[in-house]
């Protein structure tokens, strides 16, 4: 997970295509060389090595060539002809240089129209239109269908608008921060703490349970690499009840302290959800994992053994801390929020999904939520409660997040069976306008999100993408159909 990002990079041309206007110290001045380009778009992108650099046509033939005038000479065709030559020798032995490097390449970064031996490769790739370089109908929009190619658009000579410019730039960083994100999930451990592994008891599947499992699995490792640690839940119950008192009071008056308030429970629940917390922590460190994932809630209030406290407290504290810790072992939530992390910072709030149609809102809401929805020092108020379903003072403690209103937020989901991710956005709103109950009913944090609902209603697959939604703060629906698209994924736009 800690090494950098390697992108493959290749030129396959140099500076403008036509030379006539300026003379040679005008083009220098005016005209980004290929590594100046390359320097703008690094600036925005941290631990990605750039490896190759390979320039299919030198500059100083490009400037030759690129002086056209009336009546050439055979010598001139002759160059001309050789330095064709020369640049189909550099592609050839950049092909085979990728080919036998893929295992330490996460992509391509290309100034030109990838060809067809880069694609076969699978790498995910970032074509780079360099206008006034070479022409855009080398560039076949439509073959790209269904393959792992990305288009950025770069001029050689800057826009007259610096914001113009900037975005260009940003665009092209954000889609190898994207590659970044996919990379940064190979050699990811997942403890998955389940008797029923590897999917739990909530993840959705359809047809033979077995090979929906081998299937994802498959798929898993093909596109992420992420490995899942299963371990019994009798493991986690021994480890909870094996924590230190003081330890635990410690983590649950912090808590106490931080809270807005507490209702329906007490300190002694907190300190079992605490005991929880210190547990998952423990056997994290235990089996060498980054992200957690337990079965929660229903399926620890029933454990044989004796009923679990709530992991409310514990995955949001972890999910604040920028650990990926997701209840009910919902693996596609888990990578979802996982991927969007790495890509965003930003922490992502898994919970069920409901559409209301009359009051035009789509609702998301679960027992825990990130304290810091935006990823930074920015935190929302939350207040520490008892469970839902079950009686007062007991099961441990589940927390409320107040999350923002009136902001926009991007709502997803993997589903690594099908390999495709779901999108919508829309702008939350404040549920108790719309339900005087609001904070009573069913999750305890909740967020209520204005869009289309008619065209979610339309667009809904319950089997595919199962009944839990990931909400990221921000508008993320381009950089989500990015990620689809280096995934290999088909991006399915809930709300379109």
């Amino acid at each position: 997970m800690d090494k950098p990002t390697r992108l493959y990079v290749i030129f396959t041309s140099s500076g403008l295509d036509h030379r006539g206007a300026w003379e040679p110290e005008e083009h220098k001045q005016k005209v980004m060389s290929n590594e100046a380009m390359l320097g703008e778009i690094a600036q925005g992108c941290e631990d990605v090595e750039f490896v190759g650099r390979v320039n299919l046509v030198d500059e100083d033939r490009r400037e030759r060539i690129s002086r056209a005038h009336y009546g050439m000479t055979d010598e001139e065709r002759a160059y001309i002809a050789e330095t064709y030559r020369i640049g189909r020798e550099r592609r050839d032995a950049a092909t085979k240089e990728i080919q036998d490097s893929m295992q330490n390449l996460d992509g391509i970064l290309i100034f030109g129209p990838p060809w067809e031996e880069l694609i076969e490769t699978g790498l995910p790739i970032i074509a780079v239109f360099p206008m006034w370089s070479t022409w855009l109908p080398g560039f076949d929009f439509k073959s790209y269908k269904g393959k792992k190619i990305v288009v950025g658009w770069l001029p050689v000579v800057r826009d007259a608008s610096d914001e113009v410019f900037s975005a260009r730039v940003e665009d092209i960083a954000m889609k190898i921060r994207t590659i970044q994100a996919i990379s940064r999930m190979r050699g990811l451990r997942v403890l998955d703490v389940t008797d029923r592994p590897v999917l739990g008891s909530f993840e959705p599947g359809y047809g033979d349970q077995k090979k929906y499992e081998q299937t994802f699995l498959k798929h898993v490792d093909e596109t992420l690499g992420t490995e899942f640690v299963v371990i019994p839940q009798e493991e986690l119950y021994d480890t909870t009840w094996a924590m230190d008192d003081a330890a635990a009071q410690q983590i649950a008056q912090q808590w106490i302290a931080q809270a807005a308030g507490m209702r329906d429970t007490n300190e002694a629940e907190v300190v079992k959800s605490a005991k929880l917390y210190l547990a998952m922590k423990k056997l994290m460190e235990k089996y060498d994992c980054q992200a957690i994932t337990t079965e929660g809630y229903g399926v620890f209030a029933s454990y044989y053994k004796g009923p679990l406290p709530s992991q409310g407290l514990p995955s949001s504290q972890f999910v604040t801390d920028g650990i990926t810790s997701t209840s009910e072992c919902l693996l596609n939530s888990l990578l979802t929020q996982q991927l969007m992390y790495n890509l965003t910072g930003r922490p992502g709030f898994n919970g069920d999904y409901i559409i209301d149609p009359f009051n035009h809102i789509a609702i998301v809401g679960h027992c825990e939520a990130p304290f810091n929805p935006y990823g930074d020092e920015r935190r929302s108020p939350y207040v520490i409660r008892n469970l839902p379903r079950w009686k007062k003072n007991e099961g441990g403690a589940s927390v409320q997040v107040d999350l923002p209103v009136h902001e926009t937020v991007t709502v997803m989901r993997l589903s690594m069976y099908d390999k495709k991710v779901s999108v919508f956005t829309g702008e939350t709103v404040l549920g108790s306008d719309i339900f005087k109950e609001w904070n009573d009913l069913a999750c305890r944090t909740k967020v209520a999100i204005r869009t289309d609902t008619e065209a979610l209603l339309k667009n809904i697959d319950w089997k595919m993408f199962g009944h839990h939604r990931v909400v990221f703060y921000g508008d993320y629906r381009k950089e989500a159909g990015d990620l689809a698209t280096l995934l290999g994924f088909e991006l399915v736009e809930e709300d379109k």
